[in-house]
């Protein structure tokens, strides 16, 4: 896996099949920055995401939050799970990326170009499957700017792997959507998978 700032990019595609124009989009799953990110069933959802995303070959970034973390990006203490980088850690096509503000699409997206370019397809950029937190700040501002800047790929955020905080949270071990009517829909290529 590749740990690099906000200008960097996902290792070429190798083949030109659907999957592999997949990426799999992990917000601030920084468990030292975001209470949030902490639950088990949280980082467990998380995790089968990852695992999931690998076996299909889809490109895999890691979206972390450094604004409040000192200069020169995210400190050790400050850095997505371990329990969900080891996943990709032998894995080619893994990649973090830094964002200093809720809405890191035009990270993501530069991280993404080459990676969808090379896949060689009409529709390049097939999709992006989004998991993480906080649903109604980072989560909801990254999805609505991808959906603006990028409204040819279709974007899934997956309920189960997303945590919010509000104040109606109440700690409780469940999945919080709290925030989820904050990411825009209605007339976009925008899903979001709820929590059965």
């Amino acid at each position: 896996m590749t740990r690099a700032a906000g200008g960097a990019t996902l290792p070429r595609a190798t083949t030109s099949n659907r999957s592999h124009t997949m990426i799999l989009l992990v917000v601030d799953m920084q468990a030292k920055k975001f209470s949030t990110a902490s639950h088990a069933w949280l980082l467990e959802n998380v995790a089968r995401e990852v695992r999931d995303a690998k076996a299909a070959g889809w490109g895999v970034v890691f979206l972390e939050y450094t604004r409040g973390v000192g200069k020169g990006g995210v400190d050790l203490a400050h850095r997505t799970h371990d329990s969900l980088t080891q996943i990709v850690a032998d894995y080619g096509h893994a990649i973090t990326v830094h964002k200093e503000h809720d809405d890191g699409s035009a990270e993501v997206l530069h991280a993404a170009d080459d990676w969808w370019n090379d896949a060689g397809a009409e529709h390049i950029r097939a999709g992006i499957r989004v998991v993480g937190v906080n649903t109604e700040a980072c989560v909801a501002g990254t999805v609505n700017g991808l959906a603006s800047s990028a409204p040819d790929v279709e974007i899934t955020v997956v309920g189960d792997a997303c945590n919010g905080q509000q104040e109606a949270y109440d700690g409780s071990p469940a999945p919080n959507n709290a925030g989820q009517d904050r990411i825009v829909t209605e007339g976009r290529r925008v899903r979001v998978l709820q929590v059965a």
